[in-house]
């Protein structure tokens, strides 16, 4: 048999010269008495026996040494056989991500999403349940760095993702209950946990921390490691009471600083937050800075820090002792800028809109169909769900179009303004119930404005309540009421300019008409002026538009209301309600009052287009929405709609400068003339139903400014026309003022409105709508004027032309004839003439007409009738 040199080398360990003694020590003897006498004489011839003893001893105790180490270490490698198979077996089913997955899994974390002005300034983030903002590890204080190493990590540097030594040091304490746990986990681990894993405290979630730990540490260099995990940890609460995570937000929300500039006490301070965060920070969860008993913890932790940072050699003594006589506490800061908090309006309408865009970002990558997402009201809710979370949570940046200086202009010239009615009773509402009657509640009078840019279509500012906490209503956006006498323009003098089918100078008819109810005769249709006791006559279309003539301006509708009206309001992409019809086919009498209801936005949108040359521009205030990764994802593309002729643009505009001179706007004449040299401003009135809604929409070639005024409820502000103080008309005067030394570039400083080639001045009758050569003598006299290229001016026999007829209102007043025709002019307050056959002559005219001027100029002239449709909502 072959000899065994493993074996016989065992033997050699457990036994002194074994082969030469072999022979020498073996017991001779056939029986056991010859062996015992054998063995006493040998010990006989041994010599002292404590020699004896001590080389006995000596073999039993060396051999018993090298038995033990040889079966500890047996016993070591089938323990570490067995945890190896163990470890094994617990990381077996791991999913082995990609290394790009992990890699973004640990730096990409949840972050708020930021929001710009469309001036560069920083609005702040979102509202999110967790406050967080990334940074960059060259962008963090290095007395944070060193910081962390010292307290958490001391060999961060040194270890590939775990320190045995460490690990097994914290699994002894934990084990012994020592309350001075050192901690086990290096930065790698904590970050893996925090990042990748639940914080379970099984074996199987360890063992996989280890794994994944060694596998970080291959992808991610240190400063990679550090970066990712002062942007994951939790900071405890900021100066708002607010969650926070990652050092910017800790840097921001306790010191008021960006992490750069953090100095080695606040660093420190910082640093030993993570271990018990909201047993460090100072704040309440309201925002309160704690009591003194309660600041103590995160005192001691930094002092902790600072003594770590101090035996690790990262600080020297004297740069320590200057730490801890820093007033950690005297300079925390007082709050955090959050946009929900100071611009509590804006921040809601970016988050609305935003979530909006970002719905059908988010069905598109799913391959879901815009229209399926707007025709299915449950993918639309599951869609605006997903949109909202992403946008509280995956650190979006939004840029808006809002100027920074122009939106805090108009909340200041908002707040310092005198120009409101008092607080109102809910039960003072035309619909207020029994139970408001009962009730204490009032309501404050209430503003909506906003500023638009007519060519692009980016809402500059907008006003969207006088306080958010008293009513958190957007009524620049979110606020529909009736549009009262700002209707007049948009579906009645504008659609007729843009037909051909008038003038500015053309002639109509200011004369009281009943239109009969076949049905029901007590609901017959008899509007009045704004002055019910007032009639004007024959009037311009100018002078009837800028002093706001209700009973002129609605027999002009019965000849406009039937060449489809309603094209241009779907053109500027406002619909008109089924309340706008009295049937299927046919807009009601009433609609030019403003029966109908818009929102201060759709108002803007719709004078705009005046301003631009007849074109709307969408009104939008998102620019663009960028992923955390850098990917615009959403970015505006302007679109332009042509609603009416460049004529019809210019003509417009020409008429209502007339509303500051004499009309309805008078009121600010003496600032119109102050301007006008340098601002080339239009501006029509509006007044809704028993004074609950007043409006002020103005603008030039740059911009449009529109206000409205009113109550959340249908509470009239006035009880009647005397007691108006016309504070819409004041306040846009005092916004417009003000927004002009803001910004006068913005606000269309030194531009006019030019007269285009389509626009022509001629002289032509503006009673019978004919060219100077085809005027009759009797019926009508030539005067100058500008007309469109495409005004219809055709030759006419009589007074009796179904086209006069028509514009004067036949179709609503059955009982309309010629010598109603005839008369006096008032062309403006210093131009009239005579017409028809009218023995009556300028001087008597003008001495009739003179008395009323005032009086005429005060209206606005909007709906205050009897008929039902002009108490519509």
């Amino acid at each position: 048999m072959k000899n065994n040199g493993f074996i016989t080398n065992i033997k050699k360990i457990f036994s002194r010269n074994a082969e030469e003694n072999a022979e020498k020590d073996k017991l001779t003897g056939s029986s056991f008495r010859e062996k015992l006498n054998n063995a006493g004489r040998r010990f006989k011839n041994a010599g002292a026996p404590v020699k004896v003893s001590f080389f006995t001893a000596y073999d039993t105790i060396w051999n018993v040494i090298l038995f033990l180490l040889l079966s500890f270490t047996l016993i070591g490698i089938l323990v570490l056989s067995v945890g190896l198979g163990y470890f094994a077996a617990l990381v077996n089913d791991e999913e082995i991500q990609p290394a790009e997955e992990v890699r973004t899994s640990l730096t990409e974390m949840t972050e708020s999403t930021s929001v710009a002005f469309g001036t560069d300034e920083s609005l702040g983030t979102l509202r999110a349940d967790l406050i967080r903002e990334r940074v960059n590890y060259d962008e963090v204080s290095p007395h944070v760095i060193d910081a962390v190493v010292a307290t958490e990590d001391e060999n961060f540097y040194d270890h590939n993702g775990v320190v045995p030594k460490a690990f097994l040091r914290a699994t002894l304490q934990q084990f012994a209950g020592s309350g001075s746990n050192t901690g086990g986990s290096t930065l790698t681990q904590q970050l893996v946990k925090n990042q990748l894993l639940t914080n379970e405290t099984t074996f199987d979630r360890k063992a996989t921390e280890i794994l994944l730990a060694f596998r970080v540490e291959k992808l991610l260099s240190k400063d990679e490691i550090m970066s990712a995990y002062l942007n994951a940890v939790s900071f405890g609460r900021n100066a708002n009471g607010q969650n926070i995570a990652g050092i910017q937000s800790a840097a921001e929300g306790v010191f008021g600083k960006d992490a750069s500039e953090l100095n080695l006490a606040e660093s420190a301070f910082l640093a030993g937050m993570p271990q018990n965060p909201y047993a460090y920070t100072p704040f309440m969860q309201g925002g309160e800075v704690k009591n003194e008993e309660g600041l103590q913890a995160g005192r001691n932790r930094q002092l902790f820090v600072l003594e770590r940072m101090l035996i690790e050699n990262t600080i020297t003594q004297e740069e320590y002792d200057q730490a801890v006589d820093y007033d950690i506490y005297n300079n925390l800061t007082d709050s955090v800028t959050v946009p929900n908090q100071n611009y509590p309006f804006l921040t809601e309408e970016v988050e609305r809109r935003s979530v909006d865009i970002l719905k059908y970002h988010l069905a598109e990558e799913e391959g879901v169909a815009r229209e399926d997402v707007d025709n299915t009201p449950l993918l639309n809710q599951e869609y605006t769900q997903k949109a909202n979370e992403a946008l509280r949570n995956e650190g979006y940046h939004i840029d808006t179009t809002i100027h920074k200086d122009i939106y805090d202009t108009m909340q200041d010239v908002k707040n310092d303004s005198s120009s409101y009615y008092g607080e109102r009773s809910v039960g003072d509402a035309t619909d207020a119930t029994e139970e408001d009657m009962q009730s204490d509640e009032t309501l404050q009078h209430e503003m909506g404005a906003m500023l638009k840019d007519n060519e692009s279509g980016r809402i500059l500012g907008f006003i969207g309540g006088r306080d958010h906490d008293e009513s958190s209503i957007n009524h620049a956006t979110q606020t529909s009421r009736q549009s009262g006498s700002t209707m007049k323009p948009l579906i009645t003098y504008g659609p007729a300019l843009d037909q051909g089918l008038i003038a500015p100078d053309t002639v109509l008819l200011d004369e009281i008409f009943t239109i009969p109810n076949q049905y029901n005769p007590d609901e017959s249709y008899s509007p009045r002026n704004y002055d019910v006791d007032e009639e004007y006559g024959l009037v311009s279309a100018k002078h009837a538009l800028s002093n706001s003539y209700n009973l002129s301006t609605l027999r002009l509708w019965s000849q406009v209301r039937e060449n489809n009206p309603q094209q241009y309001f779907q053109d500027m992409g406002i619909p008109l309600s089924d309340n706008s019809y009295s049937d299927e086919n046919t807009l009601n009498p009433s609609l030019p009052l403003g029966t109908n209801n818009m929102s201060v936005e759709d108002n803007v949108n719709a004078f705009s287009t005046f301003g631009n040359s007849g074109d709307m521009a969408e009104s939008y205030m998102i620019e663009s929405i960028t992923s955390p990764d850098g990917e615009v994802i959403y970015e505006h593309e302007n679109e332009t709609n042509e609603v009416f002729k460049d004529s019809t643009a210019y003509l417009m505009s020409d008429m209502l400068q007339e509303s500051f001179v004499t009309g309805s706007a008078y009121y600010i004449s003496d600032y119109y003339n102050s301007v006008n040299d340098t601002y080339d401003w239009s501006a029509k009135t509006g007044t809704s139903n028993n004074f609950h809604d007043s409006w002020f929409m103005g603008y030039n070639p740059k911009v449009t400014l529109g206000v409205w005024m009113g109550y959340d409820r249908q509470i009239p502000q006035v009880s009647s026309q005397d007691e108006e103080q016309h504070h819409q008309i004041y306040n846009w005067r005092n916004m417009a003022s003000a927004l002009s030394n803001t910004a006068p570039e913005e606000m269309g400083a030194n531009q006019s409105f030019s007269r285009p080639d389509s626009v022509r001045e001629v002289e032509y009758c503006a009673l019978t709508m004919e060219t100077e050569s085809d005027c009759e003598e009797d019926l009508d006299d030539p005067i100058e004027g500008l007309v469109a290229e495409d005004t219809q001016l055709t030759d006419k026999d009589s007074l009796d032309d179904s086209a006069i007829q028509n514009r004067m209102g036949a179709p609503f007043d059955s009982e309309l004839s010629s010598s109603d025709l005839e008369g006096t002019v008032t062309n403006s307050y210093d131009d009239r003439y005579s017409v028809g056959d009218s023995d009556s002559s300028d001087e008597d005219s003008e001495s009739d007409s003179d008395s009323d001027s005032d009086s005429d100029s005060d209206s606005d002239s909007d709906s205050d009738s009897d008929d039902d449709d002009d108490d519509s909502n």
